[in-house]
């Protein structure tokens, strides 16, 4: 892993550390961005949001034809005494939202510190034809169990997040030297234009050589004629989302987006992203727009 990896995943994970000890840094501002719940510094509550529209999607990692038409987008949270479950199924804001079971142990009016159980990435499967024979090189889904601070002032957020312990389906480890082998930092804002409400949000994502291994790595014994064997370094993808929001009714939110992801050259040197991307002619980065509908309880 390169220096500048090392400094990045060391800062990430002192951030979540120095969080546990922070205190609210401006007493009347509220948070605009909270469950129904009954007091400002208890998280106790829900929320829940059902979204339908049209989604496309262009991206070295995945075919177009699995990223481009109707979608159900669902984004809910759960929380009861501390303990809270949250999932994010083809959430719009992409990896800032995890699906995950955790305990919000620190709450104020300006900071949220959990400690999370969450999934990582889903399962990686690369399929073709060698000497007659159909080849499948895949990774199972993986897991995360670590720490996420969020801090919120008016209508600007921050989300830090490290997972120091890492497994797959087979409670398979990848644990390194590293502090974190999985850690995010994500920035936003809101913007209110008359009825609009604006969202920006800027987002790097850490992922460890182990954990990029799994996902994108080919062993000496799967290397063959077409695939070679390759180990990944450690890599930070980059993203940028957009997205305007329009309330239609007292329940139905109108929501168009964009998102932009740069991955690291880490996941795109891998033969089974390169040998994707000729095959089916992906392009480099991810572009993501969709027209949405949501039914907010």
């Amino acid at each position: 892993m390169s220096y500048l990896h090392k400094k990045i995943s060391t800062f990430l994970f002192i951030a979540i550390l120095i969080s546990c000890a922070g205190h609210s840094l401006a007493e009347n501002i509220v948070n605009d961005d909270k469950p129904k719940q009954n007091r400002s510094d208890n998280r106790d509550g829900y929320r829940l949001s059902l979204g339908l529209g049209y989604m496309n999607s262009e991206s070295p990692m995945y075919d177009d034809e699995e990223r481009d038409g109707m979608r159900l987008v669902i984004d809910a949270r759960y929380q009861w005494k501390g303990l809270f479950a949250e999932l994010a199924f083809n959430g719009v804001s992409g990896e800032k939202n995890l699906t995950s079971i955790g305990y919000n142990f620190y709450s104020t009016d300006h900071w949220n510190l959990d400690f999370i159980a969450a999934a990582v990435s889903g399962r990686t499967e690369f399929n073709y034809v060698y000497d007659g024979q159909v080849k499948q090189i895949s990774g199972e889904p993986t897991k995360g169990v670590g720490f996420r601070a969020q801090g919120s002032w008016g209508n600007s957020i921050v989300q830090m997040v490290a997972l120091p312990y890492i497994y797959d389906g087979e409670e398979k480890d990848f644990g390194s030297d590293n502090a974190v082998d999985y850690a995010s930092l994500w920035v936003g804002h809101r913007w209110q234009v008359k009825n609009w409400s604006v969202n920006g949000l800027l987002g790097a994502v850490y992922k460890s050589s182990g954990l990029l291994d799994h996902q994108f790595g080919v062993t000496g014994n799967e290397a063959d004629g077409i695939v070679w064997a390759y180990e990944p370094s450690s890599g930070i993808d980059y993203m940028a989302h957009i997205d305007l929001s329009y309330p239609v009714s007292k329940n139905i939110l109108f929501q168009v987006f964009s998102r932009y992801t740069l991955y690291s050259d880490a996941a795109l040197d891998s033969p089974l992203i390169e040998l994707a991307r000729e095959w089916d002619d992906r392009p480099e980065n991810e572009h993501e727009f969709g027209v949405l509908l949501n039914y907010v309880f």
